[in-house]
């Protein structure tokens, strides 16, 4: 045991000792993570902590006079016990780092070693990457999918343990924030070694200390040969019908600087608009004081089309380039700095026939709309992170964002088989944000002060020709324009005091935050007699906000059962002073929220919640003017300011057997609202005209259920769920009020074989009902999901993915396919592949949908079957 005597002379009052340090493997010298740090007097634990990902750990002792020394002991799983004494000094700062040496422990005739498929440490599952794949992976993305208890949905959001992940880390460090699809869609597989699901994870260290966090990530560790060197895959190929790809990936990984450079050019599906939309995370329960605010406005004219089941690949023509270049750099002692800039371009474009439905009570209404869309966007995200530990007990991030977007989309369609007409929306947003965080550590618990600011411009641009709002003999050559300006700026400020005594932690939160918004609307009208432009004023008009709030709350969190029975709390006030242009009010909301939760106990863990949630509408649901938002809609908005109220009521249970590999996830949730704010509709054949007005009732019902285990006899992972959506809602239409409820039923299997042969496979298919009902009148639609992916090893050289996805529709079929063959010659850096896709020349794909009254049955035009073949190359 080694000893460290500091001359000292003791206080003859109780104070605060600090041990802060690093803990590295002495083999390797790479840092230890989740290694426990344990500080004793006798067989008496003072206190206790874990290290980060870094391997820094940051300890606070209360020691009394009745103390001179403590005994430091260090423990993590593979390595030898350490211990050390420490007597204490006037100084009550110590800074004091480990070597741990490796250990192989034989358990029962177990032995853990460093190569197993999975290995369970406290807070990290980790996985052996080897032991689930077959080599035919491209990208990070594709490997997660073999992963048991790891699921990927079709927007590419990942779950792991039944939990939407916040991040995805790279040898512990984080390059691009919650964007963590730039990684998982780009980075390429070959480089992976493990992958560590990490829970309670907290990157603010004064807040881990005492503190557990509900947030999940997922961390990439790299194979030696991609570490503290430069590496990279370069891939390009060429087909058939103007289709290329080319695909580069560039990095540096050291423990002092982590870099990326992830480049995409291909004309074969893959758009990178995806790479930054539609992500979904958890909330973070009562740790969520790292949290940034960012103003999120709705888009105020869209031209999307309709999109189906499939992947975008087989209906979507494209061309698109992208470069994604993310960096993490200790710029001073343990500060970090995380660096991100993401450029994009698509062109896109898609053709198909849609026949709707509106099936109501006192007669139908149907039409067809044969469409031609393209689409042309182009983004530059920049964004910029310092996080800086001041000392022990000071913590302080800042963090700025800059993003530019500009879509333009085109949609020229025959509206019932005769009348041609053109849509053009342009849209430009400016968008930049600013948070600061401190915190600090106080008596018993810290401290937190956020500030924030930003800015957004978006400008919108949308003509109509010919201008379906005249009569047909008056649409000849006419064009009508909308124009509107969206500017909104804010500003706030938000304190929070932490604290933790015992079983007990709560905090006490105060802020403000300043919004101001101007929404401007232009309309002209351009005859084709005479090409002059004349304002229309039914169509024009300015709304303004100015909203300021202020709110305090009282967050508390009691174990009743010591890390097993928790009450949760969180009790909120709130004044909002909301001066739109129409109707200025003030409100005073009280916003309860209080959860149960049962956790870490051998049946599994379970949570019960309610809460209360008051709401104001938007400012763009005040426009005192029509906006027109499509050749056949228009709306207007509501006339007064009223609160949407919502009492909101959920159970979930979790059960996680990781060393059995097997996860439970089922849940319930249910809304009822006071009142919405619902479309007071007038529908003809050719038009839809709508004003917002508020409408008491409405109901949303969610259920799931889960069951995913591994079964290492028969070498396969298997998943099993349901899911239901029920929602009822208000409706006035053509003066009657109506009830609609829709409903959804979702049955679903999926799989993956580890055999050693020369075939495995993914598979995995389904049954979805939708019914949408009003007044009796209903509409169902059935469709029926499956497909298989096998898996092919030829030799260890030919390696290949046969993909067939199959959907029974109505009684209709149709089906998909893709196949890529890889031969790899031995001891080269270089592949030879083909891929190929629509390999039985599909010329179209059906599909129905339906919400509220409206039943679309579409019919879009297939991406032409094509072969390409690529070289790639690794260094």
């Amino acid at each position: 045991m080694l000893y460290v005597a500091i001359l000292s002379t003791w206080s003859a009052k109780s104070q605060q000792f600090y041990i802060s340090g690093i803990i590295i493997d002495s083999i390797s010298q790479d840092p230890v993570g989740s290694a426990s740090i344990i500080a004793k007097n006798d067989n008496s634990i003072l206190a206790y902590t874990y290290t980060n990902n870094q391997g820094d750990y940051s300890l606070m002792v209360e020691m009394k006079n009745t103390l001179d020394s403590i005994i430091l002991e260090v423990n993590s799983l593979g390595f030898k016990k350490q211990t050390q004494k420490l007597a204490f000094s006037t100084k009550n700062q110590l800074s004091l780092d480990f070597q741990l040496l490796p250990q192989v422990e034989e358990l029962n005739t177990v032995v853990l070693k460093s190569d197993e498929k999975i290995k369970i440490n406290r807070d990290t599952v980790s996985y052996k990457v080897a032991a689930f794949t077959n080599k035919t992976e491209q990208t990070v993305e594709d490997v997660l999918r073999n992963i048991p208890g790891i699921e990927i949905d079709e927007n590419g959001n990942i779950k792991a343990q039944g939990k939407n992940i916040q991040k995805i880390l790279i040898e512990g460090d984080d390059l691009a924030d919650r964007n963590y699809k730039v990684i998982s869609k780009n980075l390429d597989a070959n480089v992976l070694d493990k992958v560590e699901v990490i829970s309670n994870y907290d990157e603010n260290p004064v807040l881990k200390q005492f503190l557990n966090s509900e947030a999940v990530v997922i961390n990439l560790k790299l194979k030696d040969k991609s570490k503290s060197i430069w590496f990279g895959t370069f891939k390009a190929g060429a087909g058939n019908d103007k289709r290329y790809l080319a695909d580069i990936n560039l990095g540096l990984i050291r423990p002092e600087i982590k870099f990326l450079d992830l480049g995409n050019y291909n004309t074969t599906g893959n758009p990178a608009k995806g790479q930054l939309e539609n992500y979904t995370f958890e909330s973070l329960g009562f740790n969520d004081f790292d949290e940034n605010y960012t103003f999120q406005a709705e888009p105020l004219l869209s031209l999307q089309g309709n999109s189906t089941l499939l992947d975008d690949k087989f209906y979507t023509e494209n061309k698109s380039i992208s470069n994604n270049l993310l960096a993490n750099k200790s710029i001073w002692e343990k500060t970090k700095l995380r660096n991100s800039l993401l450029i994009y371009q698509d062109n896109l474009n898609k053709n198909y026939l849609d026949n709707t439905l509106y099936f109501l009570p006192d007669g139908n209404i149907t039409y067809s709309e044969l469409n031609q869309f393209d689409f042309k966007n182009t983004n530059l995200t920049y964004d910029l992170e310092v996080k800086h530990p001041i000392n022990t007990d000071n913590f302080l991030t800042f963090q700025t964002k800059f993003s530019i977007a500009e879509e333009l989309s085109g949609n020229r369609l025959l509206f019932n088989d005769q009348n041609s007409i053109a849509q053009t929306l342009g849209n430009k947003q400016y968008k930049l944000e600013t948070n600061i965080h401190h915190t600090t550590k106080i008596k018993k618990g810290a401290l937190t002060i956020y500030g924030f600011t930003g800015a957004q411009n978006n400008e919108f641009v949308l003509d109509i020709s010919p201008n379906t709002l005249l009569t047909e003999t008056q649409q000849a050559n006419t064009t009508i324009k909308t124009a509107i300006l969206d500017n909104t700026i804010y500003q706030g400020l938000k304190t929070s005091l932490i604290f933790k005594i015992g079983k007990f932690s709560y905090s006490l939160l105060a802020g403000i935050t300043n919004t101001k918004s101007k929404i401007k609307y232009d309309a002209t009208q351009t005859d084709g007699q005479q090409p002059t432009s004349t304002a229309v004023d039914s169509l024009s008009g300015i709304n303004r906000l100015n909203e300021f709030e202020t709110y305090a709350a009282f967050k508390g969190q009691y174990s009743l059962i010591p890390d097993k029975l928790l009450l949760e709390s969180e009790l909120q006030l709130q004044h909002i002073n909301y001066q739109p242009r129409i109707d200025p009010q003030h409100f005073l909301f009280f916003n309860p929220q209080v959860k149960l939760r049962l956790i870490k106990i051998p049946v599994g863990s379970f949570s019960l919640g309610f809460s209360r949630k008051n709401e104001i509408p938007k400012l763009n649901h005040f426009n005192s003017n029509f906006v027109l938002q499509n050749y056949r809609s228009l709306r207007l908005g509501a006339s007064t300011v009223k609160a949407i109220t919502s009492n909101q009521y959920s159970f979930s249970y979790i059960l996680s057997k990781k060393k059995e590999r097997i996860l439970i996830d089922a849940g319930i949730a249910y809304s009822e609202y006071n009142r919405n704010l619902v479309a007071n509709s007038l529908l003809t054949q050719n038009l839809n005209s709508t004003r917002l007005v508020y409408a008491p009732g409405g109901s949303l019902f969610t259920a799931r259920a889960g069951f995913t285990t591994y079964s290492d006899l028969a070498k396969i992972s298997f998943k099993f769920g349901y899911n239901k959506t029920r929602f009822k809602n208000p409706f006035v239409l053509n003066s009657d009020f109506y009830s609609i409820e829709n409903n959804s039923d979702n049955y679903y299997f999926r799989g993956t074989t580890y055999w050693k042969g020369f075939l495995n496979f993914r598979f995995s298919g389904g049954l979805n009902v939708s019914r949408g009902e009003i007044q009796g009148s209903t509409n169902t639609n059935t469709t029926y999901k499956g497909k298989l992916e096998s898996i092919l090893r030829l030799n260890d050289r030919i390696f290949g993915n046969l993909e067939n996805e199959v959907h029974h529709i109505n009684n209709t079929f149709y089906e998909a396919s893709t196949l890529t063959l890889e031969y790899r010659p031995e001891k080269k850096g270089y592949i030879f592949g083909i891929q190929a896709q629509n390999l039985f020349n599909t010329k179209e794909y059906t599909f129905s949908t339906i919400s509220d009254y409206t039943r679309s049955d579409l019919v879009f035009e297939a991406v032409p079957r094509y072969v390409i073949g690529y070289l790639k190359f690794r260094f």
